[in-house]
């Protein structure tokens, strides 16, 4: 899990290749406001969807998909967030969906979209999960888990827009060997530096809570100046997840990630398995997600 600090020269490159980005979207700025607000309800959230009537018309969808199976349909996105979606779990879609928007992965065939957002909904459950489960995690911690879990994994959409053509080269070398080498050894092989790098980089400069970001650096280079929790969760929840997508029938040891959390290797992978119910509710937030 240990990576290097990034070189000066590997610093350099990524905060001009960050520099080039927009400033982080409007909508995202206001979602992010309401971290830190501990009164937060539905008002205060859809006041800010209101605003984007793209990330509005997803989620009223998401609201009436099959799997909610409402009696009527909502048409109304306050109502869709106290009733149907809730605040926690919208907060962190309008974040996640908002800085979507900065990136583009056309020139980078090999990215999946859909397959990006599975794994990033799917770990962001996990993380929300284990907080709640870890009795040494914060209300802070528990209340920013399910966002820093779907952010997790943007340092990759970022590199398949800012560096499509050797992102789309590691992706397909991933992907005909991916059970000798994991993606960040393969990134390193070519870019000299890994997609959870350029997570823990592009979050600190678009200014994410610093909770988020410090988890960010855990999970990039295993080690952080401040509170390590939140990034022994996110990085715990991320390879376990990635685990039960890969391995069938073989439960793999994780030890190294279940131990500061005080639970096993057999316990973590459980928390990562979801019913086939809750697999199609999070599978729906996945395709609202990349569509």
């Amino acid at each position: 899990m240990n990576v290097a600090m990034p070189s000066t020269e590997t610093a350099r490159q990524i905060a001009e290749s960050i520099a080039t980005l927009p400033p982080l979207p409007a909508t995202a700025q206001e979602i992010l406001r309401c971290f830190g607000d501990e009164f937060i309800d539905a008002d205060k959230v859809s006041s800010v969807v209101e605003g984007d009537p793209g990330i509005c018309a997803k989620l009223l969808g998401l609201s009436n998909s099959a799997y909610f199976g409402l009696a009527e349909p909502v048409g109304d996105i306050r109502e869709a967030i106290s009733r149907v979606l809730g605040v926690d779990t919208v907060r962190s879609l309008v974040l996640a969906m908002a800085i979507q928007r900065s990136f583009s992965s056309r020139n980078c065939p090999s990215f999946d979209t859909l397959k990006f957002w599975t794994h990033s909904v799917l770990t962001s459950e996990c993380c929300k999960k284990i907080a709640l489960a870890d009795k040494d995690a914060s209300h802070g911690i528990r209340d920013l888990a399910s966002s820093a879990g779907l952010c997790h994994n943007l340092g990759l959409m970022a590199l398949a827009h800012l560096e499509p053509e050797r992102t789309n080269s590691v992706l397909n070398a991933h992907a005909r060997d991916e059970e000798s080498q994991n993606l960040a050894d393969v990134f390193h092989g070519k870019l000299d530096f890994d997609h959870r790098t350029m997570t823990a980089e592009l979050t600190r400069f678009w200014s994410l809570p610093e909770q988020i970001v410090s988890a960010y650096e855990y999970r990039a280079f295993g080690a952080t100046d401040g509170d390590k929790r939140l990034g022994e969760i996110v990085a715990a929840a991320a390879v376990a997840v990635a685990s039960v997508e890969l391995v069938e029938d073989v439960v793999p040891d994780l030890s190294e990630f279940s131990k500061p959390l005080g639970m096993s290797s057999d316990e973590l992978i459980e928390i990562a398995n979801f019913s086939d119910k809750q697999k199609e509710r999070l599978q729906s937030l996945s395709s609202n997600m990349s569509g």
